[in-house]
C-alpha cells in the first residue's frame, strides 16, 4: 500500500504551540507521530513524506529519527524546511515534486498547494503539505467541483469532477498518515480496473 503524510516538523517545539498539537513536549510529539507511522504503515509499504520532517534539528539526529521509522520505503518530497539530503542515504528518493502512477490515475505530489496540475482537467489528485489546515480544509475541497476552484486554464473532462486535491499533513489527518485508497475512497474514486469493468457491465452487448 502507499501511505502520504505531511509536516511532521519533529524537532520542532514551537510547532505544538501555532499548530495547537496536543503535546507536552517535543519528545512526546516525535515518538507520537513516529509511533502513529508505525501503527499503519508496514515495513513493505510504500511512505511519502511531503516535505518538512523536521525543523531545526542535525542530519544525524534526522537519521535516527528515521531510523524508528519501520517502513523500508521512505521516501521525501523536500519542503521549506528541509535539508538537502541528496547524498546523505536517508530516505530512498529525495525529490521537489512527483508524479505518480497508480491504480486510481496520476497523483501529483509537492509540498505546497497549487492552483492547477499536471491533468487536473482530467481528474488526477493532487497531495500537499505546508498549511497546517485542519480536517475542514479537506472537508470543504471534497464538496466542491473542480470549476470552484480552477478559474481559468483547462476546463474539466467531465462537468461533475470533483476537486481532487487533499492535504496530507498530520494536522489535518489527526496526526496519522493517510493511504491512497482513502484518499480515493473520500473523492468517490474507483481503481482504473474496477471503473472499466462498471463500464462495462452497462454496456448493451449485441444478441
Amino acid at each position: 500500500m502507499i501511505f502520504f503524510t505531511s509536516d511532521l516538523h519533529l524537532g520542532h517545539a514551537n510547532a505544538i504551540e501555532f499548530t495547537s498539537r496536543p503535546f507536552s513536549c517535543v519528545d512526546e510529539m516525535n515518538q507520537t507521530l513516529i509511533r502513529n507511522i508505525n501503527d499503519v504503515v508496514s515495513a513493505e509499504d510504500e511512505l511519502w513524506i511531503l516535505g518538512d520532517f523536521s525543523y531545526k534539528i542535525n542530519k544525524e539526529e534526522v537519521r535516527m529519527l528515521r531510523g524508528q521509522i519501520s517502513c523500508k520505503h521512505v521516501h521525501l518530497i523536500y519542503g521549506n524546511h528541509d535539508k538537502d539530503y541528496s547524498t546523505d542515504h536517508i530516505f530512498q528518493s529525495v525529490q521537489h515534486y512527483k508524479e505518480l502512477k497508480t491504480d486510481y490515475g496520476r497523483v501529483v505530489l509537492f509540498h505546497y498547494p497549487i492552483l492547477e496540475w499536471s491533468a487536473a482537467h482530467y481528474g488526477s489528485i493532487h497531495l500537499h503539505g505546508h498549511i497546517h489546515s485542519t480536517g475542514a480544509y479537506n472537508e470543504e475541497n471534497l464538496k466542491k467541483k473542480f470549476e470552484d476552484r480552477i478559474s481559468y486554464g483547462h476546463k474539466a473532462k467531465q462537468d461533475d469532477l470533483g476537486l481532487r486535491i487533499y492535504d496530507v499533513g498530520v494536522d489535518a489527518n489527526n496526526y496519522f498518515p493517510i493511504s491512497l485508497e482513502r484518499i480515493a475512497e473520500l473523492m468517490h474514486i474507483l481503481p482504473v480496473k474496477e471503473s472499466v469493468s462498471a463500464i462495462n457491465t452497462y454496456v448493451e452487448r449485441p444478441e
